[in-house]
């Protein structure tokens, strides 16, 4: 079992921005949010911002890292020649999930 962004709708929409998400606990509180640079068809550099609250004061760390689409035949393909059986895909409306799981059996 294993889980994995919805890549054929991101490569259809490329989006460049995921929203700011606003965190707090007890004495944390963070913003986050992520920009995506694209590098090519199915490459991607995300720009990971995180604004932390340290006492009166905010600091920002900047992450990034590249990223590779892999569209779900494709990683079905993938698993197939590995020898896994049994590939089933459970999208987030019937698995009540965030993104797309896919279940294989493996090779014995």
């Amino acid at each position: 079992m294993a889980s994995t962004r919805d890549y054929d709708r991101i490569l259809a929409e490329k989006p460049i921005i995921q929203p700011p998400a606003f965190y707090s606990d007890r004495e944390n509180r963070r913003i986050v949010h992520q920009v995506w640079e694209w590098v090519g068809d199915t490459k991607y550099a995300v720009h990971l911002y995180i604004t932390l609250q340290t006492g009166d004061r905010w600091l920002s760390r900047h992450f990034v890292s590249e990223y590779h689409c892999v569209q779900r035949e494709e990683l079905s393909a993938i698993l197939r020649e590995a020898g896994f059986t049994k590939i089933e895909w459970k999208m987030p409306s019937e698995s009540g999930f965030y993104q797309p799981i896919v279940m294989a059996t493996s090779p014995s």
